[in-house]
């Protein structure tokens, strides 16, 4: 079970963290050290961090990645963390709090991928070789998967436009994480394109589930952000009028560009809940 969890310790209110795609918790280091002065955190590792270098054959679930984080809660300890999460592990926080609530105290969301249905139908319905023709997946089966050294990583990254608003620190923070030592030298991807692009081509319909949601809830919203979009964001609102939904600086990787602002965004409300 180690493998499946990283503690990033704090005392006081429980928070789960699970991470966006491709981006390992401690990309998100100083977010996350934000949060411990007043929260005990601890944060899951997705299956593709396991070890399998390709994901499973036929259709990915990302129910799967709920069942995970599911059995790391058990196994973490913590009593009735609230669950916080990016990107997907916003999705799949969601997944899981609908099949176990009680377990969690509510949901803290940062820009989850809460897509249009007819979207998502459209990608259920597309042959494999079609969506690998996508501009997001095509670009992520392309992109280097070996580095001769993390500094020739952090040179790469540096010039590509999705880390623009990453300051140094940030982005060498997210290539220590995204990185491990390669058999044959030099540094490889620790969570493989393979995994990456499978996960994009797989995100589930949210809105029914959305709408049946009890929870104490915080979402955040990029507000740049192309992922959850402002009509999206709308219409969380609809289906969930009693979440306090904001805006936060930046764009769908907001807690990475602007740590300190969205973790004050976290801590405000958690100390408004526990009033």
């Amino acid at each position: 079970m180690d493998e499946r969890i990283e503690d990033f310790g704090g005392e006081g209110t429980p928070v789960l963290f699970a991470h966006a795609n491709g981006y390992p918790p401690a990309s998100y280091r100083q977010f996350l050290e934000r949060l411990t002065g007043s929260c005990r955190v601890v944060a899951v590792r997705h299956r593709p961090l396991w070890g399998a270098p390709e994901p499973p054959a036929g259709r990915l679930r990302w129910s799967a990645f709920a069942e995970d984080l599911l059995d790391t809660a058990r196994a973490t300890g913590l009593e009735r963390p609230w669950l916080l999460g990016h990107s997907m592990g916003g999705t799949i926080g969601l997944l899981a709090a609908g099949r176990e609530a009680e377990r969690f105290r509510g949901l803290l969301l940062m820009d989850p991928v809460f897509l249009p249905t007819r979207l998502v139908l459209a990608t259920r319905l597309t042959p494999r070789r079609r969506l690998e023709r996508m501009p997001m997946i095509r670009r992520t089966l392309g992109r280097p998967q070996h580095f001769a050294d993390e500094e020739a990583a952090f040179d790469f990254y540096r010039g590509k436009r999705a880390f623009r608003g990453f300051d140094d620190e940030a982005l060498a923070d997210y290539v220590a994480a995204s990185c491990k030592p390669a058999a044959g030298g030099g540094v490889e991807l620790a969570f493989p394109a393979a995994w990456e692009a499978a996960i994009y081509a797989s995100a589930p319909l949210v809105w029914p589930r959305l709408a049946r949601l009890r929870l104490p809830t915080l979402g955040l919203r990029g507000e740049h952000s192309d992922t959850l979009t402002k009509s999206m964001f709308l219409r969380w609102r609809r289906l969930q009028p009693t979440a306090a939904l904001h805006s936060c600086p930046g764009g769908h990787l907001f807690p990475l560009e602007h740590p300190a602002q969205a973790a004050q965004r976290v801590l405000d409300f958690l100390a408004r809940a526990h009033r």
